[in-house]
């Protein structure tokens, strides 16, 4: 880009128009404003615009030039396919600023500062809300065979938290707002505006927070079905079944320091053993790689990633290891045994030694074994699979226009059919065990697994089915509502990735708090869908933000839960001065 000294290459822009557009009288040229602007297609110039004014009633509105009204926003110096550019840039290609520099510069000999990047993001983000709410009738349209809405927020450490509104067919954010709770003052509006722009839902999904099924009433009012996620109803179960227990057990395997001490005894022979030989602080002689083995299985057990609590309890499973230690010894390491693996051994066998001789700690697992019996006999019957759980979805792809992740539709009803009966039969069955237990008087200090199940059941078993099913006129099934709330789930987990590789940070608590709503309505251009609607394709998208005709001249503004009260401070102030 020139510097101060260096002169722009004039370019005039004429006002195209040859008569007055409100009388039709003749025209004449009211000045020439010079700006300086910077656009992919000319890079910098210095524009000249040549203003016509009515010569009948000079009162009658100024004639500009639409020429270059396409170029660039009134009274701005970056033209729409700059801003366009820069906003796929930063948040399709995940790009950091450094490198949208870099890439400007090279590829179309644009120069900008990282603060300017920034600002034409926002301006990005705010034409991107305009074009969604100036297309919703035409979205309408593609939504009109009815569509289930799901609902979520995502909150972190405190820092207020965004809630999105998605369309459950098509994958797309059809609302999104910055919380500074989850409460249903917030989310309210939220849903209400979705369904102005967009039309009621056939259904919602959500998870068990009080807030959202008080926000979604006014829906069940108007016969919208209210659902409740299935991964969500069972999670709460299990963490009202395993929470007092594991705790403590993840607070007793800590005080034991078990970890640390085979961790350090690994350590040592890691480092002291050169083919199979050992010599060291244990003796010296033979060892089988095997003994390695057994102690990082202690550690680790079977390598893979784990499912979120309470789907998996790590803890629990690394307890169960130490104390089934002994049978793993004879069966990994049987005799005869080198001196120094005995010595070894015996040396695992004093640091599993506190773990195996507390009673507590035993009874413990005891309770807990029959807790998760309990949780896996309803998993198993709603069939809740490690792979449908949010963590362990991996898209090829951030498209998420197939969102879609129940199989073929004719099935999928088939299954929630069959999980449906399943489940009203084990709910008359666990009815009927604690009616037992109570005959027998059974009187425990807490609650039964079979009594926790029952309440969530009583509390919840009527929203958990009812999915609406959408037809074609041949009467065969194209569409049926998700039973689970993993769609959000799931753009919730794509869109901190893509902050990660923008920020290039792992703790992302300030970067959420400061990113803008708007943002996420970013996702929907990746559907060829939804773009082909709102600007056609996505060359066209500086065509479509400039037939907007809104001008923005500050930049957007990060709301956080102290916004208004900073204002107020920057007010005080300012008439004490």
């Amino acid at each position: 880009m020139p510097g101060k000294s260096e002169k722009y290459t004039t370019v005039d822009f004429i006002a195209e128009a040859v008569q007055c557009s409100v009388c039709g009288g003749k025209l004449q040229i009211q000045k020439s404003k010079n700006r300086q602007i910077t656009t992919i297609k000319s890079g910098a110039i210095q524009a000249r615009e040549v203003r016509k004014v009515c010569c009948v009633n000079p009162s009658h509105p100024v004639e500009v030039s639409s020429e270059l009204a396409q170029l660039v926003p009134r009274g701005q110096r970056y033209g729409y396919d700059l801003i366009v550019c820069v906003g796929l840039a930063r948040y399709i290609h995940r790009m950091q600023r450094s490198e949208i520099q870099e890439s400007l510069w090279h590829q179309d000999g644009v120069q900008l500062s990282a603060g300017s990047i920034s600002e034409l993001c926002d301006r990005f983000l705010l034409f991107l809300e305009s074009l969604h709410i100036a297309n919703s009738p035409a979205l309408r349209i593609a939504l009109q065979d009815g569509y289930p809405l799901h609902i979520d927020a995502t909150c972190e450490y405190g820092k207020g938290g965004l809630f999105v509104c998605i369309d459950g067919r098509h994958g797309w954010v059809l609302n999104a707002a910055r919380i500074t709770t989850e409460n249903e003052a917030e989310l309210h509006p939220v849903i209400e505006k979705s369904c102005e722009l967009f039309g009621d839902p056939v259904s919602v999904m959500r998870d068990l927070g009080k807030a959202g099924g008080l926000a979604v009433q006014p829906l069940r009012k108007r016969g919208v079905v209210d659902l409740i996620c299935h991964f969500h109803f069972l999670g709460a179960i299990g963490k009202k079944l395993f929470d007092t227990d594991y705790g403590t057990l993840r607070s007793s395997l800590k005080k034991s320091r078990t970890c640390g001490e085979l961790r350090t005894l690994l350590r040592d022979l890691r480092n002291n053993t050169i083919s199979e030989v050992y010599s060291g602080k244990y003796g010296s002689g033979v060892m089988r790689e095997d003994l390695h083995s057994l102690i990082l299985y202690l550690l680790e057990g079977k390598k893979g990633k784990d499912a979120p609590y309470p789907f998996s309890l790590p803890h629990f499973d690394t307890c169960r290891r130490y104390l089934e230690a002994e049978i793993l010894i004879e069966k990994w390491l049987p005799e005869p045994r080198s001196r120094v693996e005995q010595t070894v051994l015996k040396k695992v066998g004093s640091i599993l030694s506190s773990v195996e001789k507390d009673d507590r700690l035993r009874a413990i697992m005891f309770e807990l074994e029959k807790r998760l019996t309990a949780f896996n006999e309803l998993r198993d019957i709603l069939r809740l699979s490690d792979d449908e759980l949010p963590s362990v979805y991996s898209s090829k792809t951030d498209n998420a226009s197939n969102s879609q992740r129940m199989g073929i539709p004719c099935e999928a009803v088939a299954l929630l059919e069959k999980i449906k009966k399943k489940t009203t039969d084990y709910h008359n069955d666990i009815r009927c065990r604690v009616a037992q237990q109570k005959k027998k008087n059974i009187a425990l200090a807490r609650s039964t697994p079979e009594k926790i199940i029952l309440t969530y059941l009583d509390r919840y078993g009527n929203r958990l089915f009812g999915h609406p099913v959408k037809m074609d006129t041949d009467g065969r099934i194209i569409f049926v509502a998700e039973r689970t709330n993993n769609i959000p789930e799931h753009f919730f987990g794509r869109e901190k990735r893509k902050i990660r590789r923008r920020v290039g940070r792992a703790h992302l608590g300030r970067d959420l708090e400061e990113q803008p709503a708007q943002a996420a309505l970013v996702a929907n251009l990746n559907s060829q869908e939804y773009v082909k609607i709102v600007c056609g394709s996505l060359d066209r998208l500086p065509d479509a933000f400039a037939a907007l005709n809104v001008n923005y001249n500050s930049p957007l503004v990060r709301s956080n839960k102290d916004t208004i009260l900073q204002q107020r401070i920057c007010a005080l102030l300012d008439d004490k001065k």
